[in-house]
């Protein structure tokens, strides 16, 4: 039953999962939370960008035809010999470029028209043009450009279209337009010429507003006519003019929640432009990373390796999600829209969580029924006629605590047959309660235990382990306390201190266990001093010789014996290493992980090619289906590089080592992935290969190469193997070489075996 409950668990976080996810990249391609996404990077845009810097520093000046202009010079439009004069006074400033953004693309008094070009030739000028969307896509003619003595004069032409989003909130600009993108926007223009380069990037970027400072340094188009301008303030800007007044100039919602005039916000995406501040909307691909990765992050901790309260795990996921966004709107330009994300967080964490206790429900009633009809230690009342509802689940849940508490009273008069020495004291100390193995013990170590004798008095017998200080009693603190002591040189007990309290949780006694470690401290024991010889006692001083022969001068050691010493030295160094790696192997539990066969069979290879190189050995595979299995891939890569190690310190030089990858199912319907690696060499007799996975069994002796090694990488790979549920097989003639074939499960026969192991 528990295993069906748990394949139903886990196949309804299958289904939300998927389904989740599902909708989550719907929702992410086909933007449905624009909203939410556009109102999260409106407040992000605002936070982050609030402590601009200072408009003075900003070399853009804005010159407005404003109400003010409108007023002195008369109404709208203009003559030419006005915008004429305009210019000459801007240009005496000599500021570093012009973006006139007034449409000049009608022919009017010809005169006029010739002193407003002479006028542009004086300076460098940038006038705007007017896309025509009746145009044929692509033509020549698919935009009005301005008169010919304004074109022929100005440093260059393009469009000024603001393109609001759908809520009407002003975000993006793209600096190229039209079919081959051979329209240039005007601020385009003017950023590549103010910098010394060409701005040619043609996709939509955010634009990099300033939240909450103010507006750009501007002044009244008027004013710069009647001379109340100082040419300083002019010298070295680039100058935007454009209608701002009442009516005529466009205005504009921004994210910085201030409606912007359209003087300004080519005024925002010029800096940007110069400054390379552009935000970059991310593509489809982030997008889906940035939604899908934290919702199976969030489905995983709720699930398979859950270590934190189920809240927290939905916090710390939404705060990935948003620290994300952030951090890429901050350090990269870069814009991941959340909603989708946290939308797929909002959405799986409570249906989960709804799922986990529907099961849990279940099953606690299923357990909760059995237990009702199953007979007790001590009487109890009829079994509860089987209901339906949360009502019946409580009311035997409300039953079984009532048998715990029957059990629990029942049991303390079964302490004697505990198998540990246990002692039941009051809170002065004195014993309550001692079993038949705390009397065998204290009658070992010094004296039975009688009437008078107090916790205190029989603890003082027993030294702590390292310190040699006495127990104390009561323990120092709240709670239980434990620690480990030494009553003999081989005798070390570890001893347990509970403090029992009472229905209503006053403290009204102790109770110490006494746990026999002296078998495990020594098999400890045992083990330390194994690791130690390996680590330190057989590898520390072979590395000191080889440090040695490294340092000593050629007259103190004679070659031939240097060599023969680091022979050896290297050889007792790679004993203790395939000591270390053969007990890892045997001991250590497996993170297992779904990796590729032919993946770990080309580290391998990779990992041995000077070998295989120095031999002029070729290693050559074959198969090229993805094999999948749930292995720990360090190990499995070491088994691999075992055997073709083994293949080339046995081959020939010159020859050749096949490495054949193939996947099969099996008649009973199981699914295996086989690795099969065979080499050229001498080849084993039937009663080598029966042998060759045990410890310190070497290959072939008097048929090959002499070669150096301990006879453990072939029992290392067998371990390996047999603890992936794999299987490895040995073909072999004397003369014909020598085949391996590792046969491990696939994913799918894993999880099934895995499942039936549980």
């Amino acid at each position: 039953m528990i295993l069906r409950r748990g394949l139903k668990l886990r196949t309804q976080w299958w289904l939300i999962a998927i389904v989740t996810s599902l909708l989550v990249a719907g929702l992410t391609m086909d933007r449905t939370m624009m909203r939410i996404d556009n109102l999260i990077y409106d407040h992000l845009l605002q936070a982050s960008f609030s402590a601009s810097s200072s408009l003075t520093s900003k070399p853009i000046l804005l010159v407005e035809i404003d109400d003010e202009s409108i007023q002195r010079l008369g109404r709208w439009p203009w003559s030419r010999a006005t915008h004429a004069a305009l210019i000459d006074r801007l240009s005496a400033g000599r500021p570093k470029a012009i973006a006139y953004d007034v449409l000049f693309t009608e022919a009017g008094d010809p005169n006029d028209d010739r002193l407003l070009g002479q006028s542009a030739a004086g300076s460098p000028i940038f006038f705007p043009m007017l896309p025509a969307v009746t145009a044929k896509e692509g033509s020549a003619a698919a935009a009005l450009m301005p008169i010919d003595p304004i074109r022929v004069a100005a440093a260059g032409v393009g469009y000024a279209t603001i393109d609001p989003d759908a809520d009407g909130v002003v975000r993006s600009a793209t600096t190229m337009a039209g079919a081959q993108g051979q329209w240039h926007h005007l601020m385009g223009l003017v950023a590549g010429f103010g910098a010394g380069r060409e701005v040619t990037d043609a996709r939509a970027r955010l634009i990099p507003f300033s939240g909450g400072q103010g507006r750009w340094p501007e002044v009244s188009a008027a004013s710069v006519l009647a001379g109340e301008v100082p040419p300083e303030l002019l010298q070295d800007k680039i100058i935007l003019v454009g209608a701002t007044a009442s009516g005529l100039g466009s205005r504009y919602p921004t994210p910085t929640g201030s409606v912007m005039s359209g003087l300004e916000i080519e005024a925002y995406l010029l800096q940007g432009m110069r400054d390379g501040a552009m935000i970059r909307p991310a593509g489809l691909w982030p997008c889906l990373a940035l939604a899908l990765l934290p919702l199976w992050a969030l489905m995983v901790l709720l699930g398979p390796v859950r270590r934190l309260p189920a809240l927290a795990n939905f916090a710390l996921c939404a705060a990935v999600v948003l620290g994300s966004c952030v951090a890429a709107l901050m350090f990269w330009r870069l814009w991941l829209p959340p909603g989708a994300a946290l939308t797929g967080l909002a959405i799986a964490y409570p249906l989960w969580g709804w799922r986990q206790l529907a099961v849990i429900e279940q099953f606690m009633r299923a357990q909760l029924e059995r237990l009702d009809h199953e007979p007790s230690l001590v009487p109890q009342a009829e079994p509860s006629r089987r209901e339906r509802g949360v009502a019946y689940t409580i009311r035997l849940l409300r039953a079984a605590i009532t048998r715990d508490r029957e059990m629990r009273h029942f049991l303390t008069d079964r302490l004697d047959q505990l198998p540990d020495a246990t002692l039941v004291l009051d809170l002065q100390g004195r014993i309550v309660m001692a079993n038949a193995a705390a009397h065998t013990l204290f009658a070992s170590i010094g004296g039975p235990i009688d009437g008078t004798a107090s916790a205190a008095a029989l603890l003082q017998r027993f030294r702590q382990t390292g310190s040699g200080d006495a127990v104390p009693f009561p323990p120092s603190g709240e709670g239980s306390a434990m620690c480990e002591v030494q009553v003999e040189q081989a005798r070390f007990f570890l001893i347990g201190m509970a403090a029992q309290t009472s229905t209503e949780g006053a403290r009204v006694g102790w109770v110490i266990r006494f746990v026999d470690i002296s078998e495990a401290k020594s098999a400890q024991r045992q083990r330390d001093d194994f690791v130690q010889l390996l680590t330190h006692d057989m590898r520390s001083p072979q590395a000191s010789i080889l440090a040695v022969l490294e340092t000593a001068s050629p007259d103190r050691i004679s070659a031939q014996d240097s060599v023969a010493i680091r022979h050896y030295a290297e050889s007792t160094l790679r004993l203790a290493d395939e000591f270390v790696q053969l007990a890892r192997a045997e001991n250590l539990e497996y993170a297992l992980a779904e990796v590729e066969l032919g993946d770990m069979l080309m580290d391998a290879i990779d990992d041995l090619w000077p070998q295989s190189k120095a031999k002029s050995i070729d290693i050559v595979t074959r198969g090229d289906e993805p094999l999948l299995v749930m292995g720990e891939r360090s190990l499995l890569t070491r088994a691999l590089g075992n055997v073709i190690g083994n293949a080339i310190k046995y081959s020939p030089q010159g020859t050749t080592i096949t490495c054949a990858l193939h996947g099969e199912t099996r008649g009973d319907g199981t699914s295996w992935a086989h690795c099969a690696i065979t080499d050229q060499g001498p080849g084993m007799d039937a009663d080598l290969r029966m042998t060759i996975f045990e410890r310190f069994r070497r290959g072939p002796v008097g048929l090959g190469p002499k070669t150096s090694g301990a006879g453990l990488g072939l029992s290392f790979v067998h371990t390996v193997v047999v603890r992936h549920h794999g299987e490895i097989e040995c073909e072999s003639e004397p003369g014909r070489g020598t085949t391996f074939t590792f046969s491990l499960p696939s994913t799918t026969e894993c999880e099934r075996i895995r499942a039936q192991v549980s």
